[in-house]
């Protein structure tokens, strides 16, 4: 154990001072410092309007009770970052899992440290508890980050379901970063050449982040319309439902293309968390798990897959051994 804490250690340390991590974390919260204030005061501007509307209103005294006041959802402030994530967190932690492994492998130093006395598995588990570590706090400062802003420059104190739900995001996070480091590990363990890894991992991000969500996006018909196509034509939940039951066939394709992207999963488990639809929105959290417990069942099996197999390609692969010419 001491020997994985030690290695664990220095994986954090090294990982720290690498400008790659710096870089990323500081963009990451330089764009979620923007998005949350172009949303505060997109939702000011929105209540300023309404309440010049309603005082016009009164002063020409015309009836003022059609007026609805713009809702305030705190958390959907935090749709722009998670889509961030998605993205560059994901990069992020391709590079993580891609330094992770290849600096020793590519300077062929491994069979040097392996004249000491520890375990291959053990080396590993090292590596990756001190990335996890890091992905740990890369995750708790962002969404620290944006409790501040939300609190500071939204200037709204949230409640403790909230805060619980900012927290399930964070745990989300944490999982979904944590695929991608070993995904990209898995790849620089078992090819030869380090570089040709890093090609596979981001040919993989490319295709789970990018184009696999974007393809069930474009087929969604009730994304092409702001609101919903269905809302725009005053069509209730249900009628709805009997719509698509005419196009059950196609909702199965779209909804099975989505199905393989682990993106869209966290997707739509922290999008239900923080209430980006609507229909989340002052809900407990026994209704969210309930309703999204097969995207989070696919993502603990995705965990599973590629948190177990690089432990063992790191054990087996001959690769590692080789000088790289």
């Amino acid at each position: 154990m001491n020997q994985i804490v030690t290695i664990a250690k220095k994986e954090f340390k090294d990982a720290i001072r690498n400008k790659v991590f710096l870089t990323f974390l500081i963009f990451l919260l330089g764009l979620t410092a923007i998005s949350i204030y172009v949303g505060s005061v997109n939702y000011q501007a929105k209540v300023s309007l309404f309440e010049k509307t309603y005082a016009q209103l009164i002063v020409n005294g015309q009836p003022s009770d059609t007026l609805v006041k713009p809702e305030f959802f705190p958390l959907q402030l935090l749709r722009a970052t998670i889509e961030y994530l998605e993205i560059i967190g994901a990069i992020l932690a391709i590079s993580l899992g891609y330094l992770s492994i290849a600096k020793e492998k590519g300077n062929g130093t491994l069979p040097l440290i392996f004249t000491r006395p520890i375990s291959r598995k053990k080396y590993y588990i090292g590596k990756m508890l001190g990335n996890i570590a890091l992905i740990v706090s890369i995750s708790v400062i962002l969404f620290l980050f944006t409790f501040l802003l939300i609190r500071f420059v939204g200037g709204v104190n949230l409640n403790s379901l909230e805060i619980t739900k900012i927290l399930l995001t964070t745990g989300a996070t944490i999982l979904y970063l944590f695929i991608f480091f070993s995904l990209s590990a898995l790849f620089t363990i078992i090819v030869k050449h380090p570089s040709n890894a890093l090609i596979f991992s981001f040919v993989i991000w490319l295709f789970f982040v990018l184009i696999v969500p974007q393809i069930g996006d474009t087929m969604d018909t009730d994304n092409q319309v702001p609101g919903g196509f269905f809302n725009a034509i005053h069509v209730n939940k249900e009628q709805s439902n009997i719509i698509l039951k005419d196009f059950s066939t196609y909702e199965k394709l779209r909804n099975g293309t989505e199905e393989i992207s682990i993106t869209k999963h966290y997707e739509r488990l922290v999008f239900a968390f923080l209430g980006i639809k609507d229909m989340y929105n002052n809900k407990f959290l026994g209704f969210i798990f309930k309703d999204k417990l097969q995207d989070l069942d696919l993502i603990v099996i995705f965990l599973l897959v590629f948190g177990i197999t690089p432990v063992y390609a790191f054990n087996r692969s001959k690769n590692l051994w080789q000088q790289n010419e």
